[in-house]
């Protein structure tokens, strides 16, 4: 009896402790939910249906994109950071609910720290784009004729704490203390009309909407800000190449799971995003609006998070002092 009494032990010990691999064998046994906090028809939402749409053919379950907009993508951070642990509600993002917003709300209703990294997935970087009217033609003389003129040059921006506004205020530290003027719009297109215009003189944009203006002469390019040149205008030297060492500001897109999320589940999930972004077909898609994929493990991911959130909320705080908003 005691050796039977032993071997049930056993075996009882040896089931508790595969259970969690099994189950977790088996995910998704159901739908899942991917939160994307902004509206229906952006590049954000187009990716993560793409995503979405691969994944529910992979998993043979349901994986539905749920447009939670609101509070600058906070109300989607909010959402995720409730969710139970169980990789059944995800949060798909650019780069400001994750790394931007908890230095510029008074309160955001969640910690973006505190969420469990999946994925980066991909980017896009920004470029700098100048009136073709400006007493410049390199970056070197942009920032001479700034510092001969303080205060007096004026630079676009799609809002007030905009990535476009950080990577303006990120030149105007590493060029050693630039002095000029933010006019921010309502939406990234407007702005970038009144520099083509000559109203403003100088916007950064995403190299996807701005290659066309650059390649057709309307306005001038002063660098891509990336650390290595873009896929989409190989071209196109760096703001680094162009003299300006360490320069760099991306739109990006990320993928998280609410805080407790299994460190299984979260390499799990990455190894199937990573998968069918790979695929020739889902590779040419993403790669044709422009993103240029480097999905990150949960381990990089963090790293990379941590890194922009260090980037931005530095210059935020050095800027400004305070919450803007």
């Amino acid at each position: 009896m005691k050796i039977i009494s032993a071997l049930g032990a056993a075996l009882l010990t040896f089931a508790a402790c595969n259970a969690p691999a099994a189950a977790q064998d088996v995910y998704p046994s159901r739908g899942v939910r991917l939160i994307m906090p902004f509206p229906p028809g952006s590049g954000t939402d187009a990716l993560a249906r793409i995503i979405a749409e691969q994944l529910s053919k992979k998993w043979n379950q349901s994986v539905v994109v749920d447009n939670m907009t609101g509070a600058g993508g906070n109300i989607g951070g909010q959402t995720i950071s409730r969710a139970a642990p169980d990789g059944y509600t995800l949060l798909f993002v650019p780069a400001p609910p994750l790394v931007i917003n908890q230095f510029i709300y008074k309160s955001t209703g969640y910690d973006a720290d505190a969420l469990a990294p999946i994925t980066m997935v991909g980017s896009v970087p920004y470029v700098m784009v100048v009136r073709t009217s400006f007493p410049a033609n390199t970056l070197k003389e942009f920032i001479a004729h700034v510092k001969a003129n303080p205060g007096k040059i004026t630079y676009a921006s799609s809002s007030m704490g905009s990535t476009a506004q950080l990577a303006a205020l990120q030149l105007e530290n590493l060029a050693g203390g630039l002095q000029m003027v933010h006019v921010p719009y309502r939406g990234a297109a407007p702005a970038l009309v009144d520099v083509m215009n000559g109203h403003v003189d100088f916007v950064f944009d995403i190299v996807t909407t701005s290659k066309q203006l650059i390649e057709a002469g309307k306005v001038k390019s002063f660098g891509v800000a990336a650390k290595q040149r873009t896929q989409i205008m190989p071209n196109e030297p760096t703001m680094e190449e162009n003299g300006l060492p360490g320069y760099q500001a991306l739109t990006w897109f990320g993928m998280t799971g609410p805080p407790g999320l299994p460190s299984v589940l979260a390499e799990k999930i990455y190894r199937d995003v990573d998968e069918t972004l790979k695929i020739p077909a889902v590779t040419a898609r993403v790669q044709g609006m422009g993103i240029e994929i480097n999905s990150l493990p949960p381990a990089e991911a963090a790293k990379f998070f941590a890194a922009e959130r260090k980037l931005w909320g530095d210059i935020i705080k050095a800027r400004f002092g305070a919450k803007l908003e």
